[in-house]
């Protein structure tokens, strides 16, 4: 199970090999790993628990794709149906992905906006 969240503009920044563009990058990075994994904690703190593999699948799943892009959702064969069926938990990747996106969008707009000439 995926889930995906896109910044507008960071592409831009990604563009840029200049010195400040690539230690823009490196921060870019640094800031959208952050958010995933505090994402993918939350998530598995909501998530239903029988055994408890499933918390810790979730947790344990963020892995970066490319620089700044980086991935979390559970690998069990359960998890998307649980994410989008459990009666009582439903969403808690949803819901850990929309508490955290305003404070990501901020937090990433503040570091690259140092970076700015």
């Amino acid at each position: 199970m995926r889930m995906n969240v896109n910044v507008k503009g960071l592409d831009k920044v990604m563009k840029d090999f200049s010195l400040a563009g690539m230690e823009a990058q490196g921060t870019a990075d640094k800031v959208t790993e952050t958010y995933t994994r505090k994402m993918a904690n939350e998530a598995g703190q909501m998530a239903p628990v029988d055994s408890g593999d499933l918390r810790e699948n979730v947790i344990a799943s963020p892995y970066r794709l490319q620089r700044g892009v980086w991935q979390f959702g559970g690998t069990l064969a359960y998890a998307r149906r649980q994410e989008y069926e459990h009666r009582t938990k439903k969403g808690f990747i949803r819901k850990a992905v929309w508490n955290n996106r305003t404070a990501y969008r901020e937090k990433l707009r503040e570091e690259i906006a140092r970076f700015k000439r």
